[in-house]
This record gives C-alpha cells, structure tokens and sequence, in this order.
C-alpha cells in the first residue's frame, strides 16, 4: 500500500515536469494561460468537494473538517507569506501581485503616521490623509541619481524614508544650500508656488523617499478647509515669498503680489496660481525638429500637429561648461536635445575609448529613458550649452494624449529595437523579452512601462529568490501529496481525485516555469525543481499512508480538512487571481470546464 501510495504520489504531480518542459519550447499568450489555470483550479474544486469535505461529512466528521480547513488555511497563509517575503513570490504573477499589494499597504501606513512630520500637515484630518495615501509611491535611489534638477516642473515632494538628500544650487558659489536625512521633507516650496524646482536633489547616499504628487496636494486644496486655511496662514507668514525672493530672484513687491493674489484665489476657488511660468521655448523646438539627428525612428517625420504637442513637452535648459547631464550608470530620467553648444558622452571605464562630442540637433539619452534603464556613459557639456530636455515622466503623459505617438511607440516595441538595446547593454535575453511584453501591454492598458532598471535590481536583491521559489512551490503541493496517502488506507483512490491534481498541476507549472525563465531562470534548474517536488509529493504520499494507519476516524477527517482548507487557501490566493490577472472574463467558463471533468471522472468509477 505504501509503494501504491508513492507511485500514484507520482502519477498525479508528473504534470508538474510535464509543464516544465512545455514551457522550454511554448510561450502560451495570458489569455491561454488563464484558461488552463482556471481549468486546473475548477477540476481541483470538484476533486476537493466530493472527495475530501463529502466523505467526511458524511461520516458525521464535519467539525473536525471545519478545524482542520480552518488551521491548514492558515498554515498556508502564514507559510506562504513567510516564502513571498524572502523572493518567493517570484513564482506566479498572482502571487507577485498580492506580495507587492501587501507592500504598498504597509508603506501607505507608514506614510499616515509619518507624514505630521510635515508642519502644513499638522492636525490633518484622518480623512484627508486617506485621499493622499493612495497617491503616494515610494521610489528608491542609488549614491548620486538626481530625485529632480533645477528647473524641472514642481510634479511631486518628497519624505526621506532611509537615506540623504542633498540639495544644492549649480549655478550658485556655495553650491550646497541643505543636507537632509530620514523624514526630511524636500520641494513642498515648488508644489505650492508652482515654480520650477529651484535646486539639484541629489542622493548622497543609497535613498528611499515617498513621493506625495502634487496633483494631490490640489485635490486637498478642493476638498479640504482645514488643508486650505493651513496654507493660507503659510502664505501669510511670508515663508513661500522668501522663497521665491531668494531662490527665483523675484523682487519683494512681485513675491508679494503673487502672495496676494495666491490667497485670494485660494478662498475663491480652491487653487493656487503659478509664480513662475516654466521655460520651453516650444517654438524654437518645431523649428529645429526637421534637423533632429540620432532621434528615435519612431519619433521621426511626426505630422504637423504630432510635433507641437512633442516640442510643447520639451524644457529648455542651460548647462554651463563642465556641468554635468548625467552620470554613467545612473538612472535614466529623460533624453536630451542639443540646441546650442557641444556635449561629450565619456565611459570612465574605457579611458583608450574616443569620446563621442555632440553638437547642435544631437539627440542623446532617448534608449535610457525609453526603456528606463542606466545610463551607460557619463554626458558632459563641453562648453556652455543649451539644451531640451525630455522627461520620461512627460514622454508617458504624451503617449497617452496623443493616439498618434502612442502607436508608432507600440511598434517600435513590437519590432524589438528597445529590447536589443536592454539586452546588449543592460538585461538578459529573457529579462529584455519580459520587459517589451510588459511595456506592450502596459501602453495597451494605459499605464507606465515598466523601469528596465528596476528589473534588473529585482533579479539582484532576490538573490534567495530560487530556493524561496522552491519552497513555494513546496508549500502548494505538500496538502495533495498527505491526502494521497491517507485516503488511501480507508479506500481504493478516487480517479476524480488523481485527475483533479494532475489537470491542476500542469498549468501551475507551465505558467511558474514562465515566470522563472523571465527572472533568468536556466531551464535545467526549472525541470530540476519540479521533478524534485514531483518525487516530493510521492515521498509525501507514502509517509501519509504510513502515519495515518490505524488512526481514528475523526484524526482522518482532520488531517483531510488540514489538506483541504490548504489546498482551497490555495487555489484562491494563486491559481484563480493569476488566471483572472491573466484572462479576465475567460476564468469562470474555463473554471465551470474544469470543474465538470473532474465529476465526469468520478462517474467513470461507477461504471
């Protein structure tokens, strides 16, 4: 009985290599995927109503059931959280997305108790601070990547969580103005007045900083009276005209005017003017478009209209000889447009190489901040310079206003000229291939690509993730393999049973094996580790049987309501949100599909 245990252990989870192996050679699309999980969870169902929770009820063992569906519920709950905190959640979409979701929470908390740091937030109501919260991203920074430069649009401001800003002035003598640490608040000026940025934020250290958008920082201002009548007290007490005086170099009378005016129509209308207009100088832009030289080809010979609404996106900016665009192997944050002067792009680590000098029309940077990757050499102004610069951030908004760039950009991606590029500089073969199906389908759903950069910082800090992805994987088919054994010695074991694992564990090993080739995953250590939980789960099969002989029959209804209530724990918090993240309304067919094949296999056994 015990060697019958183990061979049929094998038999219902041999569907887990059989995925594995599939998916070396088939890529299914989300919607195929989808199917196939839904399928796999709805015959499991089945598999689990008739033959654990029926037979024991119908013995009268239902409160032992319920304790043991309650614990192993639980257990898995608590184990798999366990797993997902140190990589595990690498090993399904669904589980990737619940983990981050949890992440998010925690972080918006943090915010909430945090945030009364910041004296324009003191005695907020707890409703305001909900209507920020979800608002709120938090953004992480390498030693010596900019959170903004000086004349960028005020979009965000900024708390330190870990780390050290520095702020500093380029163009003034003492460059450095403030060195800030963690729960320093940087840029609220700017927001408020709505001027460009007046200093470089630089990370003087590795950095996390929780970015509050100022979008709602004007929604507060609609909404709420006491966030309205806390500014205004601010724009009476003369700190935001000192600002524009000392770092704008506006004269008193002109801060002044701007304060009154600033207040009066924050009573009226609940929204504060601009101080200072940002300088784009649009129409130079247009004029200089048809002379545009290393410009992406997808951006190229845009109609009339196209071109306006690209060069109005465009900041004109000022370097002065020796300033620095950026550094090599810092993140990409926008492109660059020469309208005046030379620029050289030096890779310190290749002294012998030839620097490349740019001159006017010379576009620079649009790879990196397309794909939003590291800058792979280090851009320096050569002589004073005048430049446009282009903003991801800014890009992004002009993809989703105009229909136009937002195709040609879809198929530049679709062509693979953005993963060549990530893959010969930056990412792996399967890691740039994940990164132009996400970008794909991010543009389709209107949100932001994903940052190349941040793909290949969460392949580095999973370094656990492959032995957390096993133990994950483990954890999901440690209940099938007890049940195996223990049902088997009050009966023969159920055909519905076996077929319900077996129809489950395929599509859960053909999406995981996906998701572990995208992380860089080679294919021998993917076969590896299902063959190994295959043999797993035919070891646990047969300890079952062995440790349940001779064991009363409500330990029996027990130890099948710990397998259960796992097993449904399961197929709730990964099989079914993956295939509905996956495939929308495809699921509930595709589960009612699977859920009749694994009853038509209980009637063969009447038969």
């Amino acid at each position: 009985m015990v060697l019958t245990a183990f061979v049929i252990g094998l038999i219902s989870a041999s569907s887990l290599p059989m995925g594995a192996i599939t998916a070396a050679f088939w890529r299914p699309s989300d919607r195929v995927t989808a199917m196939l999980m839904a399928f796999g969870g709805g015959a499991l169902l089945a598999a689990l109503t008739i033959d654990l929770v029926a037979s024991s009820v119908e013995e009268g063992h239902f409160y032992a059931l319920a304790f043991g569906a309650v614990l192993g519920g639980l257990l898995f709950i608590s184990l798999n959280q366990m797993v997902n905190d140190y990589g595990g959640f690498l090993r399904k979409a669904s589980t990737t997305i619940y983990h981050l979701r949890r992440k998010q929470h925690q972080q918006i908390r943090q915010i909430v108790s945090r945030i009364h740091q910041v004296r324009l937030f003191h005695d907020l109501p707890t409703a305001d601070f909900k209507a920020i919260a979800p608002s709120v991203r938090s953004i992480s920074y390498r030693k010596g990547e900019a959170v903004y430069r000086k004349g960028d649009p005020p979009d965000c401001f900024y708390i330190i969580d870990q780390g050290r800003i520095e702020l500093f002035d380029p163009t003034a003598p003492d460059r450095r103005v403030e060195l800030l640490e963690r729960y320093g608040v940087f840029g609220w000026h700017a927001c408020l007045t709505a001027a460009p940025n007046a200093f470089n934020a630089i990370a003087a250290a590795d950095t996390t900083v929780w970015s509050i958008p100022r979008h709602a920082i004007e929604t507060l201002l609609l909404n709420s009276p006491h966030f309205q009548q806390e500014v205004h007290l601010l724009l009476r007490s003369g700190t935001l005209t000192g600002y524009l005086e000392t770092h704008h170099g506006m004269s008193g009378d002109a801060a002044e005017a701007w304060s009154d005016r600033a207040a009066r129509e924050l009573i009226q209308r609940g929204v504060l003017p601009a101080a200072i207009e940002l300088e784009r100088k649009s129409q130079p832009a247009m004029q200089a478009y048809p002379f545009l030289k290393r410009l992406p080809p997808f951006l190229q010979d845009l109609p009339l209209e196209a071109q306006e609404i690209l060069c109005r996106k465009l900041i004109h900016k000022h370097y002065d000889q020796g300033d620095t665009c950026y550094h090599q192997h810092t993140r990409s944050d926008r492109a660059f447009i020469v309208e005046q002067g030379a620029v050289n792009l030096i890779d310190p680590a290749t002294p012998l190489r030839k620097t490349l000098v740019l001159g006017e029309n010379d576009c620079f940077g649009f790879y990196s901040m397309l794909t939003g990757a590291g800058h792979t050499a280090t851009a320096v102004a050569s002589r004073d310079s005048w430049v446009w610069e282009l903003r991801r951030s800014d890009f992004l908004a002009l993809v989703k206003s105009a229909p136009l760039i937002a195709q040609r950009f879809r198929a530049f991606l679709q062509q693979g000229e953005a993963a060549r590029y990530l893959e010969s500089r930056h990412l792996n073969g399967e890691q740039a291939a994940r990164w132009s199906r996400e970008a794909i389908r991010n543009i389709d759903n209107g949100t932001a690509p994903p940052l190349a950069a941040e793909i290949a910082l969460e392949v580095r800090s999973n370094h656990a993730a492959p032995l957390a992805i096993w133990l994950g994987i483990t954890l999901d088919g440690i209940p099938e393999s007890l049940v195996i054994g223990s049902s088997l010695i009050n009966s023969n074991i159920s055909l519905s049973l076996i077929a319900g694992l077996f129809l489950s564990n395929y599509p859960e090993a053909l999406s995981s094996s996906n998701g572990m080739r995208e992380q860089g995953f080679k294919f021998h250590r993917i076969l590896l580790m299902w063959s190994s939980l295959m043999l797993l789960t035919g070891i646990g099969a047969a300890l079952g049987n062995i440790f349940f002989i001779n064991a009363p029959p409500a330990i029996f209804a027990l130890v099948e309501g710990i397998a259960a209530g796992a097993m449904l724990t399961m197929i709730a918090e990964t099989m079914l949100p993956e295939a509905y993240f996956k495939g929308g309304s495809v699921v509930g067919m595709s589960t009612l599909s699977g859920f009749l094949v694994a009853i038509f296999f209980k009637t063969l056994e009447t038969v």
